[in-house]
């Protein structure tokens, strides 16, 4: 499966919250864990009989996330919740998927600074519904 991410933008906001680089094992962790998000928002919205996968389809969901910047591929997402559920994806699922990235990031920030690191590597990975938000 291709990426979800955008590689770069992960990166570039783990430097800017903490000054650290990151590992490129923590990118299949992270892809795999919005794939999953993607399928249970997918699973959500069907069993509410709507047609569009929404922002609050996700278990992760933040009321107004204020997102500036997507960090996941707007396209590669639609296209996945297209192909494997032949439904829309809105907007607000592109937040609650950023959302969850970060909140992903901050957590793994926090794992590597307590192991005394400099670099997010795959084992900083925790998902976020094991997080306190």
């Amino acid at each position: 499966m291709e990426s979800l991410v955008v590689i770069s933008k992960v990166k570039k906001f783990i430097k800017e919250k903490a000054d650290m680089n990151t590992s490129s094992g923590f990118f299949d962790p992270l892809n795999q864990d919005i794939i999953k998000a993607c399928r249970d928002a997918m699973n959500h919205a069907q069993k509410l009989g709507r047609k569009t996968v929404m922002g609050k389809d996700f278990n992760l969901y933040v009321e107004n996330s204020g997102i500036e910047e997507a960090l996941v591929v707007a396209s590669k997402v639609k296209k996945l919740i297209k192909e494997e559920a032949a439904l829309s994806t809105s907007a607000q699922a592109i937040d609650q998927l950023t959302v969850r990235v970060q909140t992903v990031c901050l957590k793994a920030i926090e794992n590597a600074k307590a192991d005394k690191r400099k670099t997010v590597m795959d084992r900083d990975f925790t998902a976020p519904t094991t997080l306190t938000v």
